[in-house]
């Protein structure tokens, strides 16, 4: 049976869209990738237009978002406190381990970046942007959350993330897994020894460490912790340090999250 898309559902997907590319867009292009023809998809971003939610360049006619989706995102993470929760855990780890810390949170079916911390000393310092996509296979936060689902949704995730396409991929760097098997190879030792890890997998000259945060007591997955920093001061004693203030921290932000911010949904 065909389902047929409403205007809601129309203005949500441009909506999506539009947040992903974070760019000035061409209508046509916009269509495109909504499956809409030219007309239609010129009301939904009239309408976006008129409610604050896009603008439009007087001199290109292209589009991108205002800010009001993103003002309205900071007014929903203060209203359930958590930034001022996480914060100073976030900090406090930074401090200790002289890295760069980065927390994310489960959303929709994959990771978003919440909030970080700088600890390293000026000089070389790795600090990425925090708009970028999570690779879930070439990245510690990833495979530590991958880890902690079933081997069969984790491989969906992965692929939809991705693995094992040909062309070069966002967040993807010289050392990244490449199969299934390879993938799964790595779920397994990741769970054992509880923590993901990568070296230059989601960036050439980059190393990561990170855990899963699960709300205490009951056990669901939230988000995911990490430690990064350039490969030169990854050495493989420092691991299980690093594990222990990751894991020491986790256990903090697990008990301090908002039971009703769970927003992970464990498939059947």
């Amino acid at each position: 049976m065909r389902v047929v898309k409403g205007a809601v559902d129309r203005c949500l997907e441009a909506i999506e869209l539009l947040a992903r590319e974070a760019r000035w867009m061409r209508m046509s292009d916009i269509a495109a990738e909504l499956g809409l023809e030219k007309g239609p998809a010129h009301r939904v971003l009239a309408q976006l237009v008129e409610q604050g939610w896009a603008e439009q360049d007087e001199a290109t006619s292209h589009y991108r978002l205002t800010l009001k989706l993103a003002l309205l995102g900071q007014r929903y993470l203060h209203g359930i406190g958590l930034p001022e929760l996480v914060q100073p855990i976030i900090e406090q780890v930074a401090v200790q381990c002289h890295e760069l810390v980065r927390l994310t949170v489960v959303n929709e079916g994959t990771l978003s970046w919440l909030s970080s911390a700088q600890g390293a000393a000026p000089g070389l310092v790795y600090s990425p942007a925090m708009d970028r996509p999570i690779n879930l296979y070439a990245t510690a936060n990833g495979k530590a959350w991958l880890a902690s689902m079933p081997d069969e949704l984790a491989i969906e995730l992965a692929l939809q993330s991705g693995l094992g396409k040909s062309d070069a991929h966002s967040g993807q760097g010289p050392k990244a897994i490449s199969s299934i098997e390879s993938l799964l190879a790595d779920l397994a030792v990741t769970r054992q020894r509880g923590y993901g890890l990568v070296v230059e997998e989601a960036e050439a000259g980059v190393w990561a460490i990170a855990v899963a945060v699960k709300l205490v007591p009951t056990g669901p997955v939230v988000g995911t912790m990490s430690i990064a920093g350039p490969v030169m001061r990854m050495q493989p004693e420092r691991h299980e340090a690093l594990h222990a203030l990751l894991k020491d921290a986790a256990n903090k932000l697990g008990t301090i999250w908002p039971r009703h911010n769970n927003v992970h949904k464990e498939r059947a």
